[in-house]
């Protein structure tokens, strides 16, 4: 509890200070804002930016999005007429737009001035690979363009876990409205979906070369596995293959039943590998169907094309996304920059991990002090 309220003291210190110079160091100042309401609203249940800053106006409406009807949720600052805009891309949760993580963090950057779209997009609540899913966020940033109190040349779109890997997948696609962003960020987002579920089958992922032990959460190990099955073309194979992942839990046996068609059963040997060479091997001698579809939901499809700065922050201990997808991506050249930042306090996409909490003041004030550093970078690159 201590070292909490030390924490919270010294955040709160920066804010004042970047408050009342804000025309020296507007990014700073958002920057505390966006830290000091996701970190006091986590830690005490109340929102210490709440007192220095306007509350925002929160506005439900619905819009159809490359031709499906989406729940939007705007968050619109409480002072001003036209303000830098941010598309914020949820994760793989069934709660949605009323995820109250993403919620917290949406609500935190409006405070700090932002105008905040936030879809509910059914592939993300329903899990699945599918391959429309980066048109699909790129229509809702071509949405967010539009509005008439959004400045376009101060906007930038920010995902969550394979909401953010989804985003920066869209981000390449030639002619795409998210190619006039300034700026790209996520939080535990994946690089390849090949490595990426070639990992959570298997129980390892490769870094700087080397192969090493990562354990998946149980709805990620669950939920990757059913979303690949998802992408299966043949209605009865996807029926019968979802409800085998989903009986398990996500491990299968090594051998698919003989009825399945051609198609289900190669998926289905890649997902009962349990050796990362061999899933991944299997993975890249699926029918072209399958690949395709994988491909089109990998940054690293596109990732050369990306122009916009890339800002990813990652948990280094993340059981969802292992934090080799982000390494990976952040070696790898495009037409924009990258920063990584990884931190030991947030728990995958969540902003507060079990072990954090009991740790000391040290350990507060400088994953604290990356986190305000990132936060400066990211919205110093907003404009």
């Amino acid at each position: 509890m201590k070292a909490r309220a030390v924490a919270i003291v010294a955040v709160l210190l920066v804010v004042f200070v970047a408050v009342w110079w804000v025309p020296f160091f507007a990014p700073l100042s958002r920057g505390a804002i966006v830290v000091l309401d996701v970190y006091s609203s986590a830690l005490s249940g109340g929102n210490a930016a709440a007192a220095i800053t306007p509350a925002p106006r929160v506005v439900e409406e619905r819009l159809v999005l490359a031709g499906e009807d989406a729940r939007i949720t705007w968050w619109i600052p409480g002072a001003g007429d036209r303000h830098p805009a941010m598309l914020v891309v949820n994760g793989a949760s069934s709660a949605g737009n009323d995820d109250p993580e993403t919620r917290r963090i949406s609500e935190a950057l409006c405070r700090a001035g932002y105008l905040v779209m936030l879809p509910q997009l059914s592939f993300l609540t329903e899990a699945r690979l599918e391959r429309s899913a980066p048109a699909r966020v790129d229509a809702a940033f071509a949405a967010l363009l539009a509005r008439g109190d959004a400045d376009p040349d101060r906007a930038g779109a920010f995902g969550f876990s394979v909401g953010g890997g989804v985003l920066f997948a869209a981000a390449g696609v030639p002619g795409a409205a998210l190619g006039r962003a300034r700026y790209l960020g996520a939080l535990g987002a994946f690089f390849d979906i090949r490595t990426y579920l070639a990992s959570v089958v298997s129980g390892t992922q490769v870094r700087h070369g080397q192969a090493e032990a990562w354990t998946p959460d149980p709805e990620a190990r669950l939920k990757l596995p059913v979303g690949a099955a998802q992408a299966l073309s043949d209605t009865r194979d996807r029926d019968a293959v979802v409800a085998a992942i989903r009986a398990s839990g996500g491990p299968l046996a090594a051998d698919p039943p003989a009825d399945l068609g051609a198609e289900a059963r190669a998926l289905w040997l890649a997902l009962a590998a349990t050796n990362y060479d061999t899933a991944l091997a299997r993975i890249d001698a699926l029918p072209v169907s399958l690949r395709d579809t994988f491909a089109a939901l990998s940054p690293r499809t596109r990732w050369a094309a990306v122009t916009a700065s890339v800002f990813w922050l990652h948990d280094e201990a993340d059981r969802f996304e292992p934090v080799s997808e982000a390494e990976r991506a952040s070696a790898a050249p495009h037409a924009g920059t990258t920063e990584l930042h990884l931190t030991r306090l947030l728990s995958h996409a969540a902003a507060l991990g079990p072990d954090a909490q009991a740790q000391g003041a040290d350990f507060w004030v400088r994953e604290l002090t990356g986190l305000l550093r990132f936060a400066f970078d990211v919205l110093r690159r907003a404009g």
